[in-house]
């Protein structure tokens, strides 16, 4: 069952100094991970057995590179992460293994196991999964998911930026004629994890706390931690919006 699904952790040579930390969350909490994993760079080698880099050349464009890591993996199905996604409680591999294979049984062209956004109507057939829906925003999104690998590769278009690729690629998944799926955000993920740890080349000063916590040694000196201002004014918007949303439900 695992044959034909990897995991790629999406990055470039410019994040290099996350790789550390997003491994040491990795393999303490996924001890069991049962799939290949590759991590898709520029030019440079993540020194660990355990790992096989794919090294896409110089950096055109994001989307560019993204798609040439896609083509390098030989595996029908992956599990896309981002190299700033701290994995910080233990995954539930069993439960992924089983979203993995209702995946392929749909054969649909995406699950996502990380609800950002959740679905909008439940599968008949598995109350942990739903639908998302055609015409929704961010209907295609880069948080953890497992992936029909051509289904994938067919939405991306040389030139974008990640937020590009999910906004405008969110419109182009109306023309596939697959399903888009994503577990519940009533049930906790396959897989939990800090998202994201970095923001506009800065650390968050959630993540630092976390990894200092973990001892988890992360290189201050190759970029900076947020300052104070945004810190705070971060954790303002994010109750706002949160009330917000609790206000809608309620509606």
């Amino acid at each position: 069952m695992t044959n034909d699904t990897a995991v790629l952790v999406v990055s470039c040579d410019k994040y290099k100094d996350l790789w550390m930390p997003f491994f040491s969350f990795f393999f303490k909490y996924w001890q069991d991970c049962p799939y290949p994993i590759y991590l898709g760079s520029n030019h440079s080698i993540y020194n660990d057995s355990r790992v096989k880099t794919i090294t896409v050349g110089d950096d055109i464009d994001w989307s560019h590179s993204f798609r040439r890591m896609l083509e390098h993996i030989p595996h029908p199905y992956v599990i896309i992460l981002l190299e700033d996604y701290l994995i910080y409680r233990r995954v539930d591999t069993e439960r992924l293994n089983k979203l993995v294979y209702y995946l392929k049984d749909k054969e649909a062209a995406c699950l996502r196991i990380f609800p950002s956004p959740g679905p909008h109507e439940i599968c008949s057939d598995n109350k942990e999964v739903g639908i998302i829906r055609k015409g929704v925003e961010y209907r295609l999104s880069l948080q953890s998911a497992v992936w029909d690998k051509q289904s994938l590769i067919s939405l991306i278009r040389d030139g974008e930026t990640p937020w590009q690729f999910e906004i405008k690629g969110s419109i182009r998944t109306n023309q596939i004629d697959k399903l888009f799926l994503s577990v519940i955000r009533e049930i906790p993920p396959p897989i939990t994890y800090f998202c994201t740890a970095v923001l506009k080349g800065k650390w968050l000063r959630d993540a630092v706390d976390l990894c200092r916590r973990e001892e988890v040694k992360i290189d201050m000196s190759v970029r900076k931690c947020e300052s104070w201002y945004s810190y705070f004014t971060r954790v303002i918007a994010h109750r706002i919006k949160d009330r917000i949303s609790f206000f809608d439900i309620g509606r």
